[in-house]
Order: structure tokens, then sequence, then C-alpha cells
């Protein structure tokens, strides 16, 4: 049987959930039946992972969509000759269920990963219906907002959680983690992790005012140490909350880090966790957490699928403002450490077959099987 030929195509490979999880689909599908291709808006690459197809063609769109770049897309369909194309996000969608049209080539699969989506994506979304063959989601908060936001028939919709690489995150030993938390000074400390890009959706700024306002209140737990693990996004952003921690003289309690390569280790071995976003799909830096036996603390915006049960496998902020933060954290660094690892052992148990790599992909395998007719590829 010839493989079949699937055309990923996103924005980049930032530092990012929609990508990381795509770049996991990639590399999970039987390269005996599939043929994998790349094309990206732009070049950039934070995840530095090997790729099955080798190297990534870009359409050199760093600065938003044009007709030009729309027209290197469609050479790019015309040179693959792809069975699938796989788009995820934005106009990403909208330029390869185009592509797919007007080449008459391929099946076309959509990924919306976010909620809250831009009037212009909710727009393209209710558009473009009739050009498109599946559309994947990774959380039922998703499904949801599409159908009435978009309009579309909840039938048409597949939500796939995604997958983690359970040989990257994963529990430590005890040596293991004491080594770690040594390297990253994080030794006697109640140590919070917020991965990911510094931006409004991830809401890093009422954490800083959170941990401002404790400590003129005087309530700031002894030894709390919070660390920003990701870049800027828009940078403009990052330094402004960088500039206003400078100003709350925080001090030692709050570090920014930068992007961090590997994570998967410094998630590990904290304490926590801490994610506040004002919006989120399936946030992987929740299950990547659970995966690690690191307990998290999140937003109700950041739980819309329930993946925290709180007081059991983690803590549910009561909204997203800095008092609410304040309170989860200070009820977090409250807990004894024997308390907070029994957290993250309950999250590690509830993740190992949900969050499995192998699931995801199966699971995408059945879409691909289903939009191409052909039973027998997602059997094999």
């Amino acid at each position: 049987m010839p493989r079949r030929k699937i055309l990923f195509f996103i924005s980049s490979l930032e530092q990012g959930g929609a990508e990381r999880q795509m770049v996991e689909l990639m590399r999970g599908l039987d390269p005996a039946r599939f043929e994998t291709h790349l094309a990206l808006c732009h070049a950039t690459d934070h995840l530095g992972y090997e790729l099955p197809c080798g190297r990534a063609r870009s359409i050199e769109a760093t600065f938003g969509p044009t007709p030009g770049s729309f027209a290197r897309l469609v050479k790019v369909v015309r040179d693959v000759r792809p069975d699938v194309i796989h788009s995820y996000m934005g106009y990403e969608n909208l330029f390869a269920r185009l592509a797919g049209r007007y080449t008459g080539l391929g099946k076309v699969v959509g990924s919306v990963r976010c909620t809250r989506m831009p009037r212009r994506d909710v727009f393209y979304e209710w558009a473009t219906q009739p050009l498109v063959d599946a559309l994947i989601c990774n959380s039922v908060g998703i499904r949801d907002e599409l159908v009435t936001r978009a309009h579309l028939d909840p039938a048409r919709i597949d939500v796939i959680e995604n997958g983690v690489d359970q040989s990257r995150f994963r529990p430590l030993d005890a040596d293991e983690r004491a080594r770690v938390r040594a390297e990253w000074k994080m030794e006697g400390r109640c140590a919070l992790v917020v991965p990911g890009r510094v931006s409004e959706q991830k809401n890093q700024l009422a954490i800083v005012r959170a941990l401002r306002d404790m400590k003129r209140a005087g309530v700031i737990p002894p030894g709390l140490l919070v660390i920003f693990a990701g870049r800027g996004s828009p940078p403009l952003h990052g330094e402004y909350v960088r500039r206003y921690a400078d100003l709350a003289s925080l001090g030692d309690t709050l570090r920014f880090v930068g992007i961090v390569k590997p994570i998967e280790k410094l998630v590990a071995a904290a304490d926590g966790v801490l994610l506040p976003s004002h919006y989120e799909g399936l946030p992987n830096a929740v299950i990547e957490s659970m995966c690690a036996a690191t307990p998290t603390v999140v937003s109700p915006a950041a739980n819309t699928d329930r993946l925290v049960e709180d007081g059991v496998t983690g803590l549910v902020c009561d909204g997203t403002d800095p008092d609410s933060i304040a309170r989860a954290v200070r009820r977090f660094a409250a807990m004894t450490p024997e308390a907070r690892r029994a957290m993250g052992e309950r999250a590690y148990a509830s993740a190992r077959e949900r969050f499995a790599v192998s699931r995801m992909v199966a699971r995408t395998v059945e879409v691909y099987a289903r939009v191409l007719g052909d039973p027998g590829l997602s059997a094999a």
C-alpha cells in the first residue's frame, strides 16, 4: 500500500502548545504508512526537534498573509501533491482551504487550538465550512465556541486531546530532582514555574501584581519563588511585565529566565506550575506538569476541560484577578511538601493513559482514514 502524504501547515515552530503537538503528531505517525511534509509561514524554530520530514519549507509570511505567500503555499501543495493538508489556527486554516480548493489536491483537515478566537478567525471558520473535510480541536470548550460563534455543526468537529511525550515529561527520582533543584537554586523554596510565553493571555502581569500586593501586606509566603520561563510575546509586553516587576522590588521572589531548553526537568523539579490564563484550549503546560507529577495552580479559564480537581490534583483559583491568584498561591505555599507531592502523584495517575501521544496519534489517524475513505488506514 503506498504511503499517504500529509502536508502540515502552521505559522512557525516557535514555543507554543499547537506547535509542539503538531511535531509530536508528525513524529508519531508510522513512517511505513505516512510521508510527512511541513510548510511554515516563517522558519523560526524554538522547539529544536528532529523532524521526520527533514527541512521545513517557508512561505515567507513573517508579517502576515500576502498574495505572494499564498502563491508560495500553492507551489508547495503542487510540489508535494498531498493526500491530506493539515493546517493549524487562524489564517493558516484559511490559506490551506483555499490552496486545497485552488489546486484540487488533498483533503483538508483544520485544527483550532484556543478559545476566545479573534472575530476574524471566527469569520474564516464560518465562511470556509464547505472547504474543510474535518475540523479537530483539543478541548470541548473550543468545540462549544465554534458551535456558538461560528455556527458549525458539532457533529463535524472531532475533539482530540493533546498527547504528551512521557519519556520527556516524567517524574524525577529523588536524586535527580535534588540535582535539578540545586541547579535552579530552588532548595528550601516553594517554587512555582510559569511556563510559556509572557503574554496578556497567560496573565503574568496579574501574578506580578499579586506578589506585589502580598509583599505590601506582609503576607508573602516565606521562601516563595516564582519562575517565568518563556519569551515575551509580543516582546514589548514581556518587557513591560519585567519593568513592572522591577518597580515592585520583588527581589528573588520572581525570576525571569526566558526560554528554557529543555523545560521538562524544571517542571518536574518544581513544587508546582502556575497558569492563571485568561483563556486556554487544552493547555499543554497543565497536562505536561501532570505527567511530570507536578501539581498545577490554574484559573477556571485554564481548566475548562476540568483537568485539575481542586484540592485533589491541583488548585483552582477563584478567577484571574491578582487577589484570586494571591489566595491560591498562599494556599499552595501553606501545604506541606508531602501534601504537594501527593497531589502531584494523583495528577500523574490520572494523566498517564489519557494524555499518551500514541492515543492522540491514533485518533488523528482515524480522522485521516475517514476523510480519505480508507478505513484500513486506521486499522493498520
